[in-house]
């Protein structure tokens, strides 16, 4: 159309100079306005309709200028037959085909004219007009030409990519039957294929077979054995599928191989293969689930049989806006309310909270926590008193949505008297013996309202002597009277609360009531010993009728409780008083005892070691005297004898010396005064050293190390002490003797050692060291009479501090001691 808009201005101005403005320049001015206009219709989108006008419009505009032109054998013509070709390229087969039959009418109609004179002279000169015109002409025709060339290409290339997508199309048509077959061979759902036409089975996939307990030759081919065990489910299934052409979940008793009859759910569809009708049948065996459906129904009837018949009061709400879903009967009992009462109602708008904010702290501490144990908190009743309730919750699903299943106990009562006890408690608190009796009575007789309390303890004659008792509010003083013929007789051979009411005086006659008169009610309470023995009774009178209450019963039992506690303790006081003041008496006489037989046994040491020297001293002498005799007749064997004489009297001298030191030790007085320990040690050492001058050692004594002691016995200590170190280390290439203060806590008595690295010694053994005459080495190895740390102990002990020794054999040993507090014990 554009070669068209360009051309027909170029061939009207061409007509225009050959012939001027005759009625040929004007059809060519008429076609080029005309193209121009279609021109701009197709730029708005108006493109197919802008061909069909444009074909339409060169056939008419061509004709009109062979009429103008006066001959068929114009250059119009070429202009029709591009109309023509145009129309075979643009237009549908039918449009081309009415183009053309005008063309050829025009044509006939034009030769006719013609041929008649009817059309003006033909003008035959040639030029350059003409020769544009037919340029023009086929220019346009070769556009046209090339254009239908390319739509004849792109038309063909069309079809090759439709029948490149058809192959795809076939490829993957044929992988999906190969998937589908795949699917339906390797699903674990039973499947079988029937034929409608054949009624016969074309197919059936492993689950079937396994399911049914067929083989696939048994069925390919053949009709569809009994697999159905009810009649009915059968003709429901053909009906449905002949009606709809399908079936869904249809419930059904299906039968095996071998006769078993098991639940299915069966779905079935009827699909078109060719000219075949299928029924693709698929059954599922539901038996667990139908046993697991059972088993729901079993707990559901449970939970709806525990739900409705719980004592405790049961709702189920929704978490959301607090709607009650299901309320049990006890609900009547705890608050008030009905079912009736919650449908339809929210915990808000059924008024059972106390304040939004305690419903809002409740459903916070549910959605954190999932459940809860015990919460307490207040709730309306249906009269709108405020009660105490206790709740155990916790969250549920029920249809998908989050809801709190909740027990709720009013607890009202317990509260009260869980008050009742915290107020008791506080009045008896920090109270023992006779004033805690006192005030259980008074406070006893507030709570119950009674006209007399008395707590009293039974005697072994019988009687009851009260502790404290209580009567219209004032104490009374204490009394003793009989059990027989009272109420009281009965309450102590009864386990748990004695209760008289109407008419008292008429049921115990012989009771005289020493206290008030007119009682018509009575409560007792035994009170027992550990062994069940009545010791005490607890009781309380009224001057009037009063039932025998839960909350009576309640409070009864936890004063009589507290009583009772009180009571055996007080028992118990008074048991240990009796035996401590006999232990402390036994204690005396015997400490008595000791110490006179210790004074007798320190004096008969002192005796008998004093006693001793004498004769000791005649021995060694006489032996002297007769060896100074004797001296030139004495063989070497007798020389042997009389040593051994003197060795013996030598030790037995030592033993006596510190038998008289043990005993001066025991008996002598202690004077205290600060002690430095550290030039005791030093003198000691000097002198050991001054006996073995050669002797290779290496003494370490710390400085300044003060003692709170007796100087003497101090010095005493160290030289049995360092003086066993330097004895017992004397068989060691490099001896080593330290003398120290191990860290105490503040304010605790110094704490000194002494360690050698000698023989020491095996601490299997180790409780015969400080035990008299006792030693852990042969005299052969190192002398010593076995009193030395036997007299360690004695003066340490006599200063209220201890000694303590360890070792290891061959690694030498340490001795711990201390000289105890400033003050002696």
């Amino acid at each position: 159309m554009v070669s068209i808009s360009l051309a027909g201005p170029v061939v009207s101005v061409g007509v225009f100079f050959r012939d001027g403005a005759g009625p040929l320049a004007g059809v060519g001015v008429a076609l080029t306005v005309s193209v121009w206009l279609l021109l701009i219709m197709f730029h708005m989108g108006q493109r197919q309709r802008v061909a069909s006008v444009l074909v339409y419009l060169l056939v008419f505009a061509s004709a009109a200028a062979i009429a103008a032109h006066g001959t068929v054998r114009s250059m119009a013509t070429l202009v029709m037959l591009a109309a023509v070709v145009g129309a075979g390229t643009f237009l549908r087969r039918s449009s081309m085909i009415i183009c053309a039959v005008l063309a050829v009418t025009m044509l006939a109609f034009l030769n006719v004219a013609e041929n008649m004179g009817y059309l003006p002279a033909p003008q035959t000169a040639t030029g350059w007009a003409v020769w544009l015109t037919q340029t023009m002409v086929l220019i346009s025709l070769v556009i046209t030409v090339n254009f239908g060339r390319r739509r004849l290409l792109e038309a063909f290339r069309e079809q090759a990519r439709a029948l490149a997508q058809a192959r795809e199309a076939a490829e993957a048509l044929s992988f999906s039957e190969a998937r589908i077959q795949a699917l339906f061979r390797n699903s674990p759902t039973a499947s079988v294929v029937q034929s409608v036409e054949r009624a016969a089975i074309t197919d059936v996939n492993e689950a079937f077979l396994a399911l049914f307990g067929y083989v696939r030759e048994e069925l390919l081919g053949q009709d569809v054995p009994e697999l159905w065990a009810d009649s009915q489910a059968l003709a429901d299934f053909q009906t449905q599928l002949r009606q709809a052409g399908r079936v869904t979940n249809l419930r059904a008793k299906a039968r095996h191989k071998n006769g078993t009859v098991f639940d299915a759910l069966v779905c079935a569809d009827v699909v078109k293969h060719g000219d075949e009708h299928l029924v693709v049948t698929m059954v599922l065996d539901i038996s667990a689930e139908t046993v697991s459906i059972l088993k729901m129904e079993k707990l559901r009837e449970r939970f709806t049989k525990a739900f409705n018949f719980s004592p405790l009061g049961m709702t189920i709400t929704r978490m959301s806006d607090g709607r009650f879903m299901e309320v049990n009967p006890a609900n009547e009992r705890v608050l008030g309310y009905t079912l009736e009462d919650f449908r339809g109602e929210t915990s808000l708008s059924a008024n059972v909270w106390v304040d939004n904010e305690d419903r809002d702290r409740y459903i916070h501490t549910l959605k954190e926590s999932g459940q809860l144990v015990a919460y307490d908190t207040r709730m309306r009743n249906k009269a709108g008193d405020i009660k105490e309730v206790r709740i155990w919750a916790e969250i549920i699903e029920l249809d998908g949505e989050p809801c709190a299943l909740s027990y709720t106990l009013n607890v009202s009562a317990e509260k009260r008297r869980e008050a009742l006890l915290l107020e008791m408690a506080k009045g008896v608190s920090g109270e023992t013996g006779e004033p805690f009796f006192r005030s259980l009575v008074e406070y006893m007789s507030k709570v119950l309202q009674a006209d007399l309390v008395i707590a009293g303890e039974i005697h072994t004659t019988g009687a009851v002597e009260t502790i404290a008792a209580c009567w219209k509010g004032s104490f009374v003083p204490n009394i003793t009277y009989q059990l027989q013929g009272t109420p009281c007789g009965h309450t102590v051979q009864t386990y748990g609360e004695c209760f008289y009411a109407n008419h008292l005086a008429d049921q115990f006659p012989s009771d005289d009531f020493p206290i008030g008169t007119g009682y018509q009610t009575y409560l007792g309470v035994a009170l027992r010993d550990a062994d069940g023995t009545s010791i005490g009774i607890l009781k309380a009178l009224w001057t009037s009728d009063k039932p025998l209450t839960p909350d009576l019963q309640a409070l009864a039992t936890i004063f009589s409780s507290r009583c009772n506690a009180e009571l055996v303790r007080m028992r118990r006081d008074r048991e240990i008083q009796r035996l401590r003041e006999t232990l402390e008496r036994r204690v005396a006489e015997r400490t008595g005892q000791l110490e006179q037989l210790n004074r007798e046994l320190d004096s008969f040491a002192f005796t008998v070691s004093h006693d001793l020297k004498s004769p000791l001293r005649s021995i060694d002498g006489f032996t002297h005297l007769l060896r100074e005799q004797l001296n030139e007749h004495l063989s070497e064997g007798d020389q042997q004898l009389f040593d051994r004489i003197d060795m013996s009297v030598a030790r037995m001298n030592a033993l006596i010396v510190d038998l008289l030191a043990l005993a001066r030790v025991s008996q002598s007085n202690i004077h205290r005064n600060i002690v430095n320990l550290s030039t005791l040690a030093t003198e000691v050492m000097m002198l050991a050293k001054a006996g073995e001058p050669n002797r290779s050692a290496t003494v370490l004594i710390e400085p300044n190390l003060m003692a709170n002691c007796d100087g003497r016995l101090a010095h005493i200590v160290l030289e049995n002490l360092l003086g066993n170190a330097w004895k017992y280390s004397s068989h060691t290439a490099d001896t080593r003797i330290e003398f120290g203060q191990r860290p105490v806590a503040e304010g605790a008595a110094p704490v000194f050692f002494v360690k050698d690295n000698g023989a020491g010694f095996d601490m299997s053994r180790s409780d015969r060291l400080f035990k008299p005459f006792n030693r852990l080495h042969a005299s052969n190895e190192f002398e010593g009479s076995g009193i030395g740390l036997a007299t360690v102990r004695r003066i340490l002990e006599r200063h209220g501090g201890f000694v303590r020794g360890e070792g290891k054999i061959g690694l030498g040993a340490t001795f711990e001691f201390s000289f105890g507090n400033e003050t002696p014990p």
